[in-house]
């Protein structure tokens, strides 16, 4: 098996050689961004920053100029034009003549617009228009076909823009913007996030505004590459992993991701490290118990980006589904979601919409799969975790 580099470290970006695999799909993604931009579908936690930090790194090898962005912290449209001009301002490709005239106009001007107190609390009401035709201006002016433009965490600032006008109409724009920015000028994009821009669109019924981004998945590990990268991560501290430890590591995360992994390969290597004996599956269910008492931060996250990203009435209604769901492994029909649900929302046609839109979501964003009419967690790790700490 051609595997590259050795497993990378916890809630770090896998960067150079302790990038594991993921070759398959960065070939394709290679070969789709000569005739399309790009969509990147997966469940959060996968690897999707780690994968689009890697193709910055062999960008310039394929012929690109790559830059990466990372909004998860923009706060509305013009801080994330404003983001986007400090890249193209620090890129280490950066002398090209369009850049040049880049660094010497559109940056003056976005600086006097953001510190221009009037017209800062504008931009709160659309005002982010004409740096926006600035930047389309010089992007017309450039004509590089190279240039490929790698944006994570785009639906969390969208998620902004809806919290600060809930009529969707500011998203729409920014959307439709950056839909003409990626059909009338030549830089390639490749967009991905921890939550799916595709749910997103739907539940705000934009996916007009995305229709033309050629989606490209990212699953999990194979089984048979969940055991060699445990295997790597085994020898790499001197370990030799038997089949039945590896075993009772991909039954415990079930979904078997390279964080999972790498929480339960972490736990496990602390719970040997005070001398309870060599890796064993007893000793990775003293791992697991350790895990869900003390290591709560690592799941905290998927129950408060909720939160943040639904309104006050959706969200408690998810929490319920979730709730119900992680009381069994092998989950509850939607029926009996139905029936739980119609003691907070009384019209059918009503719950009905609502119950397809928050399926979607936390189906798209990895919390459930479905089969059959059932939901279930897709992870035994996270339903473990939502089951004693949250239930």
């Amino acid at each position: 098996m051609d595997t590259i580099g050795i497993p990378g470290s916890m809630g770090r970006l896998a960067v150079g050689p302790v990038y594991f695999d993921r070759q398959e799909i960065m070939f394709r993604a290679w070969d789709l961004l000569k005739t399309s931009n790009l969509l990147l579908l997966a469940p959060r936690r996968v690897g999707k920053s780690s994968l689009l930090n890697r193709m910055k790194e062999d960008a310039p090898a394929r012929g690109y100029n790559a830059l990466y962005l990372s909004v998860p912290d923009a706060q509305d449209e013009l801080d994330f034009i404003k983001r986007l001009v400090r890249g193209f301002r620090d890129a280490e490709w950066a002398p090209g003549g369009w850049v040049s005239a880049f660094k010497a106009r559109l940056p003056e001007d976005l600086e006097f617009v953001l510190k221009t107190g009037l017209i800062e609390l504008k931009a709160k009401m659309f005002d982010w228009r004409r740096p926006a035709e600035e930047l389309e201006a010089l992007l017309k002016k450039s004509g590089d076909p190279e240039m490929l433009l790698l944006i994570d965490e785009l639906p969390l600032l969208i998620a902004s823009i809806v919290h600060q006008d809930p009529s969707g109409r500011r998203a729409e724009q920014f959307l439709l913007w950056l839909k003409r920015l990626r059909e009338q000028y030549a830089p390639r994009w490749f967009f991905a996030g921890s939550i799916g821009l595709d749910s997103v669109a739907r539940r705000l019924k934009l996916s007009g505004t995305i229709h033309d981004l050629q989606p490209i998945e990212l699953g999990e590990f194979s089984p048979e590459m969940a055991r060699a990268y445990l295997m790597s991560r085994g020898r790499f501290h001197q370990w030799e992993l038997t089949a039945e430890t590896i075993d009772a590591i991909l039954r415990a995360v079930e979904w078997p991701i390279p964080f999972h992994l790498n929480l339960v390969f972490e736990e496990l290597r602390a719970v040997v490290g005070e001398g309870h004996g060599h890796p064993s599956p007893e000793l990775v269910e003293i791992a697991l118990q350790r895990l869900m008492a003390h290591g709560r931060t690592h799941f905290d996250h998927w129950d408060e980006r909720l939160a943040k990203m639904l309104d006050h009435r959706i969200h408690p209604c998810c929490e319920i589904i979730l709730s119900l769901t992680c009381l069994e492994a092998a989950g509850i029909t939607v029926a009996s979601i139905d029936l739980r649900l119609s003691k907070e929302v009384n019209d059918d046609k009503e719950r009905t919409e609502l119950l397809r839109q928050m399926l979607d979501l936390l189906i798209s964003d990895g919390y459930l799969v479905r089969q059959e009419g059932v939901v279930r967690f897709r992870s035994a790790l996270l339903r473990r975790y939502w089951r004693e700490v949250q239930a």
